[in-house]
């Protein structure tokens, strides 16, 4: 995810080298990312915080309000989209190539064994909303919700909530540090920073065992 996060800001100067990042054709190339990300269960190394980031900070960097709101909004309801079809056809995938060893020992591990056996049903809102926050975890949340029988119409109620809130608050983010028109191309190592704690507190062992207790049993834990 670090490679795919320095090349961002290229692959994105691509993108846009023909028009304006807001534009019909750029908006729906992310939007079809973030949905990709989300219900693809298995393409979790598309990095759609790093994707939330840098559009707010281009709305930032030209100090469009209305630039952010259409942007978070956009992907807030791609990230929506793609967590109702991975409820349900993500599900369907796993019936179907759960057979094979990777895929079987990344859903069927010791820490969603955990979560399995012990989560606790009125943390439901808690576990969606951080979920949302987790690089590939956020894929396998859908799943844990159907598997548990948490009802469609009130995980999508969740979702809805999880999403636009992680959507707001990421862009949001990049359009702070991009409104400030940091010199030198300083907003992507600001960017990149950010990112880069989040990934190494995500590394370390007591970060997670925190995490999962969050959503299990007292006497699970």
């Amino acid at each position: 995810m670090l490679i795919l996060a320095e090349s961002m800001p290229v692959w994105l100067n691509n993108i846009t080298a023909s028009g304006s990042m807001f534009s019909f054709s750029v908006l729906l190339i992310l939007f079809l990312l973030i949905f990709i990300e989300t219900a693809g269960i298995f393409v979790g190394f598309i990095p759609g915080d790093t994707i939330l980031l840098a559009l707010g900070s281009f709305a930032g960097e030209s100090h469009n309000f209305g630039h952010y709101l259409l942007g978070a909004f956009i992907l807030g309801a791609a990230s929506l989209a793609g967590d109702a079809v991975n409820y349900y056809f993500g599900a369907f995938l796993l019936r179907q190539f759960s057979r094979i060893k990777w895929i079987d020992k990344h859903i069927n591990g010791a820490t969603m064994g955990r979560l399995r056996d012990g989560f606790h049903h009125r943390r439901w809102l808690l576990f969606i909303v951080v979920g949302r926050f987790v690089p590939f975890i956020r894929t396998l949340v859908p799943l844990l919700a159907h598997e548990l029988g948490l009802a469609f119409v009130n995980y999508i109620r969740y979702a809805a909530f999880a999403s636009f809130l992680w959507s707001f608050s990421i862009v949001g983010i990049g359009y702070f540090f991009g409104h400030l028109n940091l010199p030198g191309g300083g907003i992507w190592w600001v960017l990149g920073t950010i990112l880069l704690i989040m990934l190494i507190l995500l590394r370390q062992a007591r970060v997670r065992e925190w995490i999962i207790r969050l959503f299990l049993h007292k006497d699970d834990k």
